[in-house]
């Protein structure tokens, strides 16, 4: 049987997000913004903000180049990830496309999509199998008479008996 505390701490679920926020400096005055603008929501916890280096982000189309800051917050009241987002964009006064906000399960099951490869003419290589120079010999006038060998060696059994194709 399980002790009373373990039955109350289960009656009040902690609500765990990761916050990213693009475009803009990150100062610890909108980090106290943010904080009373999601009290509403009874913030139970609130790491240190992280800085992602410079680049490109998936999450933010269009922005380009930009620094990412990132902040773990743990919430009491049930609240959803939307719902954060428009908050936090609110508060601090941004666009909210420049807000990412996820669950930690979200945050732990997301990866980036990779971007295709591309050739020296600009072609975009999905298949790595074809880089390689012996990848020829699948394509093109190689492959043509690889086939015709391949169909005039075949044999098959009809009705028992052994018959080779013409």
């Amino acid at each position: 049987m399980k002790p009373y505390s373990k039955y109350f701490a289960e009656t009040k679920p902690i609500y765990e997000f990761v916050v990213r926020i693009a475009g803009c400096d990150f100062t610890s005055e909108m980090k106290s913004k943010m904080a009373s603008a999601l009290s509403m929501y009874v913030v139970e916890s609130a790491s240190t903000t992280r800085r992602l280096p410079i680049r490109e982000h998936a999450e933010f189309v269009g922005l380009g180049p930009c620094e990412v800051y990132m902040i773990d917050i743990a919430v009491r009241y049930p609240v959803i990830s939307d719902q954060i987002r428009q908050v936090v964009a609110e508060c601090l006064g941004i666009s909210a496309r420049q807000v990412v906000v996820r669950t930690k399960l979200q945050e732990a099951n997301h990866e980036p999509i990779a971007k295709p490869k591309q050739a020296k003419d600009g072609s975009v290589l999905n298949n790595p199998e074809l880089e390689s120079s012996s990848a020829q010999n699948l394509v093109g006038n190689q492959r043509i008479e690889s086939m015709l060998k391949e169909l005039e060696t075949r044999r098959y059994e009809i009705a028992g008996l052994t018959a080779r194709q013409t």
